[in-house]
């Protein structure tokens, strides 16, 4: 038998199996899906309603939303020249609003399909989506017709809206006699509610060839009430054997190449599980396109032909894969992904993109620098997130009146430097004078209770960030915590010759592989660090390796 015919058998074996145990309570769901989170599936990481929230879609496609009693479902779309199960990748929702959340899945039948099309071909399709009080779906309270275009690698954003507030939802997508597994979502909170709790996850980094995400398993298992991804969700790298191995010869360049290598990463069983949990929110850093890029400047200088057309082919296959409150990329392949998700007046989170429109690294953007002889460094012009979005995010941290204000984004801002030393000038080290306004207005707004979320690094850490320059010593403005990655390798070696008492960790495990978890509440913020004993098996045990905690209103977190 053929790979990919071994890879969708497989697929539909264990799809068969997740739809026969639809019919429990939510408890029970979160717990089937979490059991054997480690398997893969192939066997082989906002905006208000009139904001930047539009699907993109069509908007003649029928929509029925009654969250106070039944709605009449329209008929099931006709999976025409459609013979195997569709659902290979999941499904998963995402960007929630009190009133709506975005569902997606993407429609595939060949995982390995080079011409991008799943096994579909060029033929736009139809599904039903429907949204229930349980998961049995006896109380059917929104469904629709949503449009599966071609154009987009046949995947389905909807924007389900008519939604009661702060509410779980059980969610579906049918075409023809197929049925996708189960999703949970759920809404916020009113923006004037005012919440007692917040659960969060949050990960990052999962290089598929580096070993089992066998995090997500315990991720799921905690009922968050939101999951984020910090980014680096793909790696461009080919290779790999077995269940880990990327269907590619080369890195990606073309639409149907991406297309590709997300499929490799979505078969998985354990992300599915996680992705139908919860509502993700999620922006990107490098890796989704290519390492160490910076807005439109490749990472090596002989790639830079050329890599205008890789970026627009990364960028649409982002939005086709995740469940983003975003319009498509416009026609020059931008993508524009910063946006804002409110949880009543408890939380507000300020999702950054922190590569696609940063200024190019400095000094041949090396490890290990030496500021004295790489004076460009502090170039007051150097930006991080571009001038447009740095007044966005100005203008939304003054005038929000939640209580914590959460910047999601991708790369540390502690200062991680050794004397002269600069150690990534891809962090927010190499963009001080960005760093040093963003801290500035913090500061000079009284803002309390801000609090960083990073990925990038493959470490996990936590430390207060300080004026003037987030190093070990001065005013604390605000608060970082770092996950480590679900698979990427840790920092090693380097992470140990740190003394952390020079920086000014107050957490760090340099070498673990995990996620993050917090409690959210008016009082305080409670941050547990969890790593798995290994990624070299399909499951591991998990442990607490550390926690810290910061209270609303006081400057600075403690080790508990």
């Amino acid at each position: 038998m053929a790979v990919g015919s071994r890879l969708v058998t497989a697929h539909e074996d264990l799809h068969r199996d997740l739809t026969q145990r639809v019919l429990i309570h939510r408890r029970r769901f979160l717990g089937m899906l979490a059991a054997g989170g480690g398997a893969l599936v192939l066997g082989a990481c906002s905006s208000d309603d009139e904001g930047r929230s539009g699907s993109g879609r069509d908007e003649g496609d029928a929509t029925t939303t009654a969250p106070e009693g039944t709605t009449t479902t329209p008929e099931v779309p006709a999976a025409d020249g459609i013979d195997a199960d569709p659902f290979l990748l999941g499904v998963s929702s995402g960007d929630p609003l009190p009133s709506s959340v975005i569902l997606w899945t993407r429609l595939v039948t060949d995982l390995v399909d080079r011409t991008g099309f799943g096994g579909l071909g060029e033929t736009d399709h139809q599904v039903l989506w429907e949204m229930a009080t349980d998961d049995s779906f006896a109380v059917i309270v929104a469904s629709g017709i949503e449009s599966a275009p071609a154009e987009f690698g046949h995947s389905v954003h909807v924007d389900a809206s008519g939604l009661a507030s702060d509410t779980w939802y059980a969610y579906r997508f049918r075409i023809g006699d197929y049925t996708s597994p189960v999703g949970r979502t759920r809404t916020t909170p009113a923006d004037d509610a005012t919440p007692d709790q917040l659960k969060i996850a949050f990960a990052s980094c999962q290089v598929r060839q580096a070993g089992w995400w066998t995090s997500y398993e315990h991720l799921v298992a905690g009922e968050p009430d939101l999951v984020l991804f910090l980014g680096d969700y793909i790696y461009e790298y080919p290779g790999g054997e077995g269940d880990q191995a990327i269907p590619l010869e080369t890195e990606p360049v073309t639409l149907a190449d991406y297309r590709v290598l997300y499929a490799a990463y979505q078969r998985d069983r354990s992300i599915q599980a996680a992705h139908g949990a919860a509502p993700w929110i999620v922006t990107w850093d490098d890796h989704e396109a290519e390492n160490n890029y910076a807005a439109g400047i490749a990472e090596n200088e002989a790639d830079q032909d050329g890599f205008a057309d890789r970026r627009r082919a990364a960028y649409q296959a982002y939005y086709e894969h995740l469940p983003l409150r975003v319009t498509p990329p416009a026609a020059d392949g931008s993508l524009e992904l910063y946006r804002s998700v409110r949880y009543g007046t408890l939380a507000e989170f300020f999702v950054l993109d922190g590569r696609q429109y940063r200024s190019d690294q400095v000094c041949g953007d090396k490890l290990a620098i030496n500021r004295n002889a790489c004076p460009e460094i502090d170039g007051p012009d150097s930006t991080m997130l571009g001038a447009e979005q740095e007044a966005w995010l100005t203008k939304g941290l003054a005038e929000t009146d939640a209580t914590w204000k959460v910047l999601a984004q991708q790369t540390v801002m502690k200062a991680l430097v050794l004397g002269d030393i600069v150690l990534n000038v891809d962090q927010w080290d190499g963009y001080p004078a960005a760093r040093s306004r963003l801290l500035t207005t913090i500061d000079e707004s009284q803002l309390a209770n801000v609090v960083v979320l990073t990925g990038d690094i493959h470490a996990g850490g936590a430390a207060n960030i300080r004026l003037p320059d987030a190093g070990a010593e001065g005013k604390i403005v605000a608060h970082e915590l770092v996950c480590p990655g679900i698979s990427s390798e840790g920092i090693g070696a380097l992470g140990e010759a740190l003394d952390l008492s020079t920086i000014g960790l107050t957490y760090a495990n340099f070498a673990d592989n995990g996620y993050v978890r917090a409690t959210i509440t008016p009082e305080r913020w409670t941050t547990e660090f969890m790593v798995v004993d290994t990624i070299a098996e399909p499951a591991a045990s998990i442990r607490v390796d550390g926690a810290v905690e910061i209270t609303a209103g006081t400057p600075g977190m403690r080790s508990i």
